[in-house]
């Protein structure tokens, strides 16, 4: 009976670690390949996540042409590869091309032409590789286009008239990207493991008013036409979580309060501005676009600053950088409002509660404490302050 017993849990130990073994050999980008010509060189590695965040940088030696590396992932994502050779190659010295390739998790076998727009790629961590290289040429195609827009705009302009322009150029342009690439990938293949990046892009842009944040019930709908095992890939289940947080914050929900310390120390709360209309605005002192944006926040706070509207900027600087802090609100001339500093940063309460993710990001609330606006910047902020202050 007790051999019995040991036995059976010997076997369900060993299965156990069979099953985590296999679980972690699923998670392997295994790459291996070797170029038609006896090479010698590097390969500077860039592999970024479906899901965004941070880049991640290696390398892999090329002997007498051969190669191989490695990379743990629990889902697909893009490989650029750039391909440098040694000085001393005869004709090729210093030479440097580069390609980017879809990859996920299982084999992946290159071979032929050191010209890596050449290589042949198989095996079966490539799903999906062969219809990434459309995307991306389609993706390519407006880039161009957007590179010709800025490159027409008059030399002679004052730059802050330039960058309005650009920036125009590349509102118009992307929204189209986004529409016939990002969206058609996602309605016309859903199945296609391409899908996954289609929605994981298409959800994150525009970059200032991302689509999950703005539009998280569309989203949802689009997340839902993917199969189930797409939708427990790890940047997938994150999305849903960022889907779950911004619906938190969507027009009509009520606001969240927090409590801060102001300029002089003194403990300020969101609800205490109940009965104004609040512009709340996430910034730092070290956040350029937040910087170039706070002339425009300071004329609509003098323009109706006496009709029942007010600002309630959260900083996020650390508590070391309190005197850059202090020394741009003095500098950009915006002390005429209450000023609060959030030293956890993005991983304190306010910021967490707010979903912010990055900066600036800001937030329209209602004289009885809902949300009426999203990530209103430049003429956008205007347009939806003047309706509310009409005829006061």
């Amino acid at each position: 009976m007790i051999r019995t017993i040991v036995a059976t849990m010997l076997m369900l130990v060993y299965c156990g670690l069979n099953l985590y073994a296999q679980q972690k050999v699923a998670n392997i980008i295994t790459v291996k390949g070797e170029f038609d010509e006896k090479v010698n060189g590097n390969l500077n590695l860039t592999f970024k996540r479906v899901g965004g965040g941070k880049m991640e940088f290696d390398s892999a030696r090329v002997t007498n042409g051969k190669f191989n590396f490695s990379r743990t992932s629990a889902e697909p994502l893009v490989l650029v590869m750039a391909l440098e050779l040694k000085k001393n190659e005869p004709g090729r010295g210093g030479s440097m091309n580069y390609n980017a390739f879809y990859l996920n998790p299982g084999e992946v076998n290159m071979s032929g032409s050191t010209d890596l727009k050449k290589t042949t790629v198989t095996g079966s961590g490539t799903e999906g590789n062969a219809d990434y290289q459309h995307y991306s040429a389609a993706i390519n195609v407006f880039l161009a286009k957007l590179s010709n827009s800025n490159r027409a705009v008059p030399a002679s302009l004052p730059l802050e008239e330039k960058e309005k322009i650009w920036k125009k150029n590349a509102d118009s342009i992307n929204l189209i990207r986004d529409e016939e690439v990002f969206l058609k990938t996602i309605k016309e293949k859903p199945q296609d493991l391409l899908a996954v990046l289609a929605l994981n892009q298409y959800a994150s842009e525009p970059v200032w008013t991302p689509r999950k944040k703005m539009q998280p019930e569309l989203i949802e709908k689009l997340l839902a036409t993917l199969p189930a095992k797409y939708q427990a890939y790890p940047s997938l289940k994150s999305l849903k979580q960022e889907l779950q947080v911004a619906k938190t914050t969507g027009v009509g929900q009520p606001m969240i309060n927090f409590t801060l310390k102001d300029v002089n120390g003194k403990a300020v709360s969101l609800s205490d501005f109940k009965g104004k209309y609040v512009f709340l605005d996430f910034w730092a002192s070290w956040c350029i676009p937040c910087r170039k944006e706070n002339p425009n926040v300071k004329a609509q706070y003098l323009r109706y600053k006496d009709k029942g509207f007010t600002v309630l900027s959260v900083s996020m600087d650390k508590a070391a950088d309190r005197k850059a802090w202090l020394d741009a609100i003095e500098k950009d001339g915006i002390g005429m409002w209450t000023h609060l500093v959030d030293e956890a940063g993005f991983g304190g309460f306010a910021a967490k509660s707010y979903d912010v993710m990055s900066i600036p990001t800001n937030f329209l609330i209602s004289p009885d404490g809902k949300f009426v606006g999203r990530n209103l910047y430049s003429e956008n902020l205007d347009k939806a302050l003047k309706p509310l202050f009409q005829g006061k």
